[in-house]
């Protein structure tokens, strides 16, 4: 019996007359069993690729002028900010009572961040001050904070000290891009914090793509109950955290090949309908050539 409905599948040992035979028949022939399973299961998957609907449109991103080198992160999210990409509540500030009067302006309780282009990991040195939640707080963490990138990095340009409003209730997350030499740029998302450092799940596509695309890749990590709700959580707010995905894909795309890599860990998505933030961002940008 003739089925164009589905696929047949044949495991045997034969001379080659016969096994010709059996796929002129329209069967596929395999000696061992478990390529003949793998086979099948990549035609369902292209089968299930080509049943999609055609993908969203992506974002209206308007194109951002890049630096001539890599920006602090304060610019980096002002660069950001430009594609639409929202970041936490902040203020870069040059002195300890400028600092002071963003905490104030921002609300308690904030926190402290170094303020520099050259030192991209600041966590490693000390360089993230959290739960910070007074004045007298604000100007000895400001004051520890430069003595810490004097004691690690001397010849590092520190320009200040970021002040941001310390969220809570949120999911982490880590969206990123990796300029890829035959691909180009390739968006990765995945749970942030030791889930992306220990589990390693995280999920990558090709830049530029859709918000369809973006909620798609969300929900396809291991870890995506955590944001959907599971075991009594608050539902994470999933189509911000798709819309800030796509836009950063979009953003990534327009920068061309100077652009190398975007680290935004962590993000929090907050609650359904509260929003997605960037908290943290990297650019590293190629050298812009006279």
């Amino acid at each position: 019996m003739n089925r164009t409905d589905r696929l047949y599948a044949l495991s045997i040992l034969a001379p080659p007359a016969r096994v010709l035979e059996y796929e002129e028949d329209g069967l596929l022939v395999f000696e061992d069993p478990t390529r003949a399973v793998t086979a099948l299961h990549a035609m369902g998957r292209f089968g299930a690729a080509f049943a999609r609907p055609p993908a969203a449109d992506t974002p209206a991103v308007p194109p951002v002028p890049l630096p001539t080198g890599s920006p602090d992160e304060a610019e980096a999210k002002r660069l950001l900010a430009q594609a639409g990409i929202a970041c936490v509540p902040e203020r870069a500030c040059a002195t300890a009572e400028e600092a002071v009067a963003a905490a104030e302006a921002l609300g308690w309780p904030v926190v402290l961040k170094l303020l520099s282009p050259h030192i991209t990991h600041k966590s490693d040195i000390g360089g993230v001050l959290l739960d910070v939640a007074d004045a007298t707080a604000v100007r000895i963490g400001f004051a520890t904070l430069l003595e810490r990138a004097r004691a690690v990095a001397p010849h590092a340009r520190v320009s200040g000290v970021l002040v941001a409003r310390q969220l809570r209730g949120g999911t982490e997350c880590i969206l990123g891009i990796k300029r890829d030499p035959v691909f180009g740029p390739v968006a990765m998302f995945g749970l942030g914090g030791v889930f992306v450092e220990v589990l390693r799940d995280v999920v990558l596509h090709r830049c530029p793509f859709g918000e369809d695309v973006a909620e798609r890749m969300i929900r396809t990590i291991r870890g995506a109950p955590l944001l959907l709700g599971a075991r009594g959580r608050r539902l994470a707010d999933v189509r911000a955290l798709a819309a800030m995905l796509a836009r950063l894909s979009v953003f990534a795309d327009q920068a061309g090949p100077r652009l190398a890599a975007i680290d935004l860990n962590p993000v929090i998505a907050m609650p359904d309908g509260e929003g997605t933030f960037a908290v943290d961002a990297v650019i590293e940008l190629e050298p812009a050539h006279a």
